[in-house]
């Protein structure tokens, strides 16, 4: 029977690995490792975390005797990014290979207070933070053969799950588009599951994160169906700046507080379990902003400058909604006055541009 390894948990301050980084004592890429790749925008999220003194993951590494320089050195199992990133922010020099993504600073999306600035450039209280942050390390024992380091570093970074596209997403991405769909999205974190839209996977999955870039795509572009490149085209375009990102997270907290009363049942109208879905709430939801049921450009005025729609006004009577919801369930549930084929179609949940509207053209036409 194989021993377990016995591994030592630890952890080392940031001061630690910048002296074991000058001394040479420190190998961030062993010949198994790949290259660095974040940009100076992932690499700015990360000295942000820092400073604000949020929780990093494992570092891992092995000690092992060269015996040409008679010193240990601590070879890089697992994080050379993180560790590179910040030891080229504090002090880019101590890098052998340095390159120009090595030359960053942290971002304003990221950091208001520190935005622009470099490791020199900041007060000496964060730069204190920084150098005594302690990471949590776990050290592999200096005898394993380098045929288990490798196995050990294959099972790290091999999940066998394939990602979902927002969780590409979410590792290609770092601006500010990304920034307010995960505050929003987070921000209505009970609502989701209390509404019955997601369940606990659903969103460890993050699809209410991509269902919230969705509808803020609604709000800036008009009604569209949910399409993979269109949402990715979103975090692309806006993810250096997004000039308005106030008004539109403004607008999103709106419609979401004003639902609450029809979602909560708090005009005591009960809501029909139908529009517990997202195919559902996305037409509701789009309803209540008044975008128009034709497809076109909301013409908001934090979108293009022109005035606001006149396809349909905001929707602020949610009484007159909620018993809406109402009647509309009736007559697809009884078929009603609605022709066979569009009250079979609208049993589906489908996330088709033309079903939405259709959706959101029913709605207003009992309302």
């Amino acid at each position: 029977m194989t021993e377990p390894l016995q591994i030592m948990k630890t952890a080392f301050s940031v001061l630690d690995f910048l002296e074991w980084q000058r001394q040479r004592t420190l190998d961030l890429r062993p010949f198994y490792q790949r290259r660095a790749v974040w940009n100076p925008r992932v690499k700015s999220l990360l000295m942000d975390s820092i400073l604000k003194g949020y929780p990093l993951p494992l570092i891992f590494l092995h000690r092992r005797l060269d015996i040409r320089t008679s010193q240990n050195v601590r070879q890089v199992v697992d994080g050379q990014q993180r560790l590179r990133t910040i030891l080229s922010f504090v002090d880019p020099d101590c890098l052998a290979d340095r390159d120009e993504w090595d030359d960053f600073r942290i971002q304003r999306t990221h950091n208001r207070e520190y935005a622009g600035m470099s490791f020199a450039d900041l007060p000496e209280h964060a730069r204190t933070t920084i150098l005594q942050t302690a990471l949590s390390v776990n050290v592999l024992p200096s005898d394993i053969p380098d045929v288990t380091i490798l196995q050990i570093f294959q099972r790290m970074n091999t999940t066998g799950l394939k990602l979902k596209d927002q969780e590409v997403r979410n590792g290609t991405f770092f601006g500010e588009f990304k920034d307010v769909a995960y505050s929003l999205a987070y921000e209505q974190n009970q609502r989701w599951v209390r509404w019955g839209l997601f369940d606990r996977q659903d969103i460890g999955q993050m699809a209410e994160v991509e269902f919230t870039s969705d509808l803020l795509g609604a709000l800036m572009r008009g009604v569209s169906g949910k399409n993979t490149a269109q949402i990715t085209k979103l975090y692309r375009e806006n993810d250096e700046e997004f000039r308005d990102k106030d008004a539109v997270s403004a607008d999103f907290r709106s419609i979401f507080d004003r639902l609450a009363d029809v979602y909560e049942e708090r005009l005591s109208v009960p809501l029909p379990d139908r529009f517990r879905s997202p195919a559902w709430f996305y037409p509701v939801f789009a309803t209540v902003a008044g975008l128009p049921d034709d497809g076109a450009d909301p013409r908001n005025d934090y979108t293009n400058a022109l005035p606001p729609t006149t396809h349909a006004s905001r929707l602020d009577d949610m009484r007159v909604l909620a018993e809406a919801l109402v009647e509309v369930d009736r007559l697809i549930s009884t078929r009603g006055s609605l022709p066979d084929e569009l009250a079979e179609g609208l049993r589906r949940q489908t996330t088709h541009k033309a079903s939405r509207l259709q959706r959101i053209r029913l709605l207003r036409s009992v309302m």
